[in-house]
């Protein structure tokens, strides 16, 4: 070692800290010097000359203890470096605990980066500096992994097509991508940090539901994946998004934020419309062929059926035949309008609690008529009742469709029973069963079967909806519907439906033929809007035989013209469907003035059910109706409004001062 001065300095500059037992800790400092894991040096600082080194200094550099010491500063670092502190020494401006950054060159010539804290030395024969090194070469490979990493992350997150955002607790917004900002109407993606949604968009209800779905995940700590939610653009049109939220957590897995990734499927879900409208008009044109031979086929009945009532007396005993075709034509055509309507969901329910058996009793003879000759009906009934929740039109509407489908399939004839029994164990059920004797259906038929617009009958003799409606009548009772089938021997239909506990109500039904006179002790008027004469011409006469006061109009305005104060009016019937003002429009005018008056809506087209709402205590006929049926409503309407609180004395009477 160089004139003994390592030994020397480490006894006397750090020899002190250890003086209260000199004799155990001579040559302590010097082990410390030595033993320590960083680097550390000494150096001159006039000639830059090491002084002393210890060992992790000869392990990095590759040279011995009397190499380094034969050393200057200049053959180890880098020249630049070397210069900067000649220049800093020689002006004192270096400060104690400064931190120097190094680059130094081992002895087989490799630069190490190296932090350094230097720190001067008091000794009265020359001015030395300590050094303590850290070789950061590590902590560089890291920090040099990382920026890549997040520079490949910022990459991903500003080219990904989607939305990404994360915030804390609080809602409060960390950070975002590009994407994001720009679908706030922001430049970048900094703007957004610190802010809430509250602070991004206008629109309250799409606030409270985000975050009300952020709080979700968060306090639950589980994801919620791939939900819509519409968003309103800065340009104030309507976004939708498909939106993922995550749990962000804290290395003791505690929750932390939120991270949500999104995907615009605006344009998507507009060509998603667009697919399922193709759809529509592909199952239109399949659709066709079926129902304008069905429909041609019943007006080529009723049309025949006329002339030829024209052409014979009324006494002819063919007449009444020809009436009765044309009523049963006319039933047919109503039947395939509700199945229409039934399948596109949008004919109105009206379950009610019903005895299955009864239902089935009371349509038997109509059903045989429309059957014909060729097939047998025989029914095999539970001994008791069978109480259902349903639509009884529904129901019969199931058993014509499925009677219908039996008889084709026994072009040869056969039988067709319909039988009842109850399911009353774990889960009680009512069980209908159709079964017949025809040609049964292959395993592929099957698969199909409930299937829309199929059909395995000729074009133009099938319009592949029976089953599917059926199928929807079902579904939409809350009930199941299997089948089983056999080529050559047969097929059986067995529909379960929920058992109701609630006792059946009794019919009323009345025969179908006619349609009894009410007396006329109260006379009731009615204000009938219907811009149809003819059907307008049906039910005037219907009503007027029921000892109704009818007066009518046909149009909005007229009708508005009638109702004059000296006029009393206990119920509209209004078309809903009307040149000018609709029927809608003219109830909600027409209660504004009377608030007494009931409302029947009568309409070919079923209205959605929030327009019927709109006008408390109204009812609806969908055409085409009986006249049977237009009295059975108006008479429920006339009992349901108007409230207990507006009495018979508050009524007018036509002629009344």
């Amino acid at each position: 070692m160089a004139d003994g001065w390592e030994q020397r300095w480490l006894a006397d500059k750090t020899g002190s800290i250890f003086r209260s037992d000199p004799v155990a800790t001579a040559n302590l400092p010097e082990l410390v010097f030595n033993a320590h894991p960083a680097p550390m040096w000494v150096f001159d600082t006039r000639s830059l000359r090491f002084l002393a080194v210890n060992d992790a200094v000869v392990i990095r550099y590759g040279y011995s203890r009397d190499e380094l010491l034969n050393l200057t500063l200049r053959e180890v670092v880098a020249a630049e470096t070397t210069e900067w502190l000649l220049r800093e020494l020689a002006s004192e401006t270096l400060l104690p605990g400064t931190v120097l950054t190094w680059p130094h060159r081992t002895k087989a010539g490799v630069l190490l980066p190296l932090e350094a804290i230097a720190t001067p030395l008091a000794d009265p024969n020359r001015q030395a500096w300590l050094v303590v090194g850290t070789d950061i070469t590590e902590r560089r490979r890291t920090e040099a992994a990382l920026r890549q990493s997040e520079e490949h992350l910022r990459n991903i997150l500003a080219h990904i097509p989607c939305g990404v955002f994360w915030k804390d607790r609080a809602l409060i917004y960390l950070g975002c991508n590009d994407q994001f900002a720009r679908d706030c109407g922001l430049s970048v993606a900094g703007e957004v940090v610190g802010r809430t949604d509250d602070d991004l968009t206008t629109c309250t209800d799409e606030v409270e539901l985000s975050q009300s779905r952020d709080l979700q995940v968060i306090h639950n700590g589980t994801p919620l994946l791939n939900v819509e939610e519409t968003r309103t653009r800065p340009d104030g049109m309507k976004a939708t998004l498909l939106i993922s939220r995550v749990p962000m957590l804290d290395t003791h897995q505690r929750v932390i934020g939120i991270l949500g990734v999104y995907q615009d499927v605006t344009e998507l879900k507009r060509l998603e419309i667009q697919f399922r409208q193709a759809q529509k008009m592909e199952a239109i044109g399949r659709l066709a062929g079926g129902v304008a031979h069905d429909f041609n086929n019943l007006l080529t009945i009723i049309s025949g059926n006329i002339h030829l009532m024209q052409s014979v007396p009324s006494d002819d005993p063919e007449f009444p035949r020809l009436l009765e075709d044309v009523r049963d034509a006319a039933e047919r055509a109503a039947t395939l309008t509700r199945q229409l309507l039934t399948f596109s969901r949008k004919q109105p329910t009206r379950p009610e609690v019903c005895d299955l058996n009864a239902i089935i009793t009371e349509f038997l003879s109509m059903l045989r008529r429309l059957i014909g000759d060729r097939a047998r009906i025989c029914t095999e009934l539970h001994e008791q009742p069978i109480p259902v929740k349903v639509d009884r039109s529904q129901i019969e509407q199931v058993l014509l469709n499925l009677a219908v489908n039996a008889k084709d399939a026994m072009p040869q004839g056969g039988t067709i029973t319909i039988a009842t029994t109850a399911e009353l164990g774990g889960e009680r059920w009512a069980v209908l069963r159709v079964a017949d004797t025809g040609c049964g259906m292959t395993e592929e038929v099957k698969k199909h079967l409930f299937e829309p617009f199929f059909t395995t009958k000729d074009v133009g003799k099938g319009t592949g909806l029976g089953l599917a409606t059926v199928y929807g009548i079902v579904q939409k009772a809350r009930g199941t519907i299997d089948v089983d089938s056999t080529v050559g021997v047969g097929t059986t239909f067995t529909i379960r439906l929920p058992w109701c506990d609630d006792p059946p109500k009794t019919s009323t039904t009345l025969p179908s033929s006619s349609v009894a006179t009410r007396p006329n002790a109260a006379v009731r008027s009615i204000l009938l809007v219907e811009d149809e004469e003819r059907l307008r011409k049906m039910a005037r006469f219907t009503l007027e035989g029921q000892g109704f006061c009818v007066f009518e109009a046909d149009c909005a305005h007229t009708a508005l013209q009638l109702l004059t104060p000296e006029r009393s009016c206990d119920l509209l019937i209004t078309d809903m469907v009307m040149p000018g003002m609709d029927g809608r429009a003219l109830a909600a005018q027409v209660r504004t003035q009377r608030p007494e008056i009931g409302v029947v809506f009568i309409s070919g087209f079923v209205p959605d059910q929030e327009r019927l709402e709109g006008v408390p205590g109204a009812l609806f006929l969908p055409k085409p109706f009986t006249p049977l049926d237009l009295v059975k409503t108006v008479e429920r309407a006339l009992r349901r409004w108007p409230p207990a609180s507006h009495t018979a004395s508050q009524r007018r009477f036509p002629g009344s001062s």
